[in-house]
């Protein structure tokens, strides 16, 4: 892995149950907005950290390709394998004594997955991903603080297990550490991934689908991130496996919504926009913006 670590050297010097959503009536019309969360077997048991089970080594399949977004942030992309499995990676590095991170509200349903570029430009963001979950009546699931405005309610359960924090500077706090006066932005979601270093126990193995997260280093180190085709017990393992998750050491990691509505965009120093969005409309995103 020590040729992993000295190529995302250079490329970056110099620069469960959720709360179940009700049914909609059968009747014609066009089908629910809301994909399909995780399951109640993969998010069911949220256990304290514990001492991770030998794992099979994952293996390099393509070199870190690192570029420079504008404001001194930087993505990340490669590709590593594990169990003849192969997982593609994009993350956006950024610190927080050099960006905002901003929940963007995006209220117009139906709008499409092409919506993630409209709303990144209109916030000035060089970089965002997909936010929390929503229901069928297009409503977030949980709280949303976006630019100090309050929608929806606060929730706890298997799923809603943290959140995103913004008072003076980001946080990424667990339910119980959450007090959402004061805060400017926040958004609710969920399952934990990595607490204390460590990958949380319990979470699913067998079910893969295109996932988001948010990651901190307990410092002013934080990252976005896409994972494609990847369990929520792979994920964890990923991020807290040295030498597979580039830039920094995780402390804390959230999943965010994923399925169809995994989307990632960035802006870089040419002034290039990058957009992988998913095919479905969402309610929110989670942007950084420069100070």
């Amino acid at each position: 892995m020590r040729p992993l670590i000295f190529i995302l050297t250079l490329a970056l010097a110099g620069c469960s149950t959720p709360p179940t959503p009700a049914p909609l009536k059968a009747e014609s019309g066009p089908p629910s907005l809301v994909p399909p969360y995780p399951s109640a077997e993969e998010v069911a048991v949220q256990t304290p950290p514990a001492k991770p089970a030998p794992t099979t080594s994952w293996t390099a399949i393509s070199d870190f390709k690192g570029q420079p977004l504008v404001g001194g942030a930087s993505v990340i992309e490669y590709k590593i394998g594990r169990e003849r499995h192969s997982f593609q990676v994009q993350v956006v590095v950024f610190d927080d004594r050099q960006f905002d991170l901003k929940v963007i509200d995006q209220p117009e349903d139906w709008s499409g997955g092409n919506r993630l570029t409209d709303s990144m430009r209109a916030a000035a963001a060089v970089a965002g991903v997909n936010g929390g979950f929503f229901t069928p009546e297009f409503k977030p699931m949980g709280l949303m603080i976006a630019s100090g405005k309050r929608t929806g309610t606060w929730q706890t359960g298997p799923l809603l297990t943290g959140a995103v924090v913004v008072t003076s500077h980001p946080q990424l706090l667990w339910n119980a550490d959450v007090n959402p006066e004061g805060a400017s932005e926040l958004l609710q979601a969920g399952p934990r991934l990595v607490d204390g270093g460590q990958a949380v126990a319990g979470l699913d193995a067998k079910k893969r689908s295109t996932r988001t997260f948010i990651a901190n280093d307990g410092g002013n180190q934080w990252c976005l991130g896409l994972a494609q085709d990847i369990t929520l017990s792979e994920l964890a393992e990923l991020l807290t496996t040295p030498g597979v998750m580039p830039a920094f050491t995780v402390n804390r990691a959230l999943n965010l919504d994923g399925g169809h509505s995994s989307a990632l965009y960035f802006r870089t120093n040419d002034g290039r926009e990058h957009t992988h969005p998913g095919w479905s409309t969402v309610r929110n995103y989670l942007g950084i913006v420069p100070k």
